[in-house]
């Protein structure tokens, strides 16, 4: 009787430790299926501005790059270098870092400082709101802020939409 006891526990212990071992292991994997997905997305997007508001609707701005890299952690970064808007005095650039983007490469998440707008020698960083998707070699997104200038706020918006041109490394 006492060997059957020592030979049920062992049975559990090992049928236990399987059990996590293999939950270890599907994480592991989603962990890497997402990694290998960011890097996928890798490269830089050939498109336009198609919809601006700042202060009212503006004309959409073509030519325009949006690159993104792969942080190696399943989340990437879209940067767009300094641009200008009609006459703005200023240039505004994106900077969205650490996004988030699962297997259906729809994103929606709050960046910390992911718009930088320079006029003359002041920088200000705006938090903003980064949602869009990532379809084949299609990137669409929208950047949303919400915040204030000299006391008085403001919303503005800018929607990327573009086609993948190169893969960055």
């Amino acid at each position: 009787m006492r060997k059957q006891i020592i030979l049920g526990i062992a049975l559990l212990g090992m049928v236990a430790f399987s059990n996590s071992v293999s939950a270890n292991s599907v994480v592991e994997s989603n962990m890497f299926q997402t990694s290998l997905y960011a890097e996928n997305l890798m490269g830089d997007y050939d498109g336009s501005l198609t919809y601006v508001y700042m202060n009212g609707e503006k004309d959409p701005v073509s030519n325009i790059t949006s690159n993104v890299t792969d942080n190696g952690d399943g989340t990437v970064n879209i940067h767009i270098d300094g641009f200008k808007i009609g006459s703005m005095p200023g240039s505004i650039t994106v900077d969205a870092m650490d996004i988030t983007v699962p297997a259906s490469g729809n994103f929606n998440q709050t960046c910390n400082d992911a718009v930088k707008l320079k006029i003359g020698f002041i920088p200000l960083k705006y938090d903003a709101l980064v949602s869009g998707s990532f379809s084949g070699n299609h990137l669409n997104y929208t950047v949303t802020v919400n915040a204030e200038y000299s006391s008085a706020p403001f919303t503005a918006i800018v929607t990327f939409d573009g086609d993948k041109v190169s893969a960055s490394f």
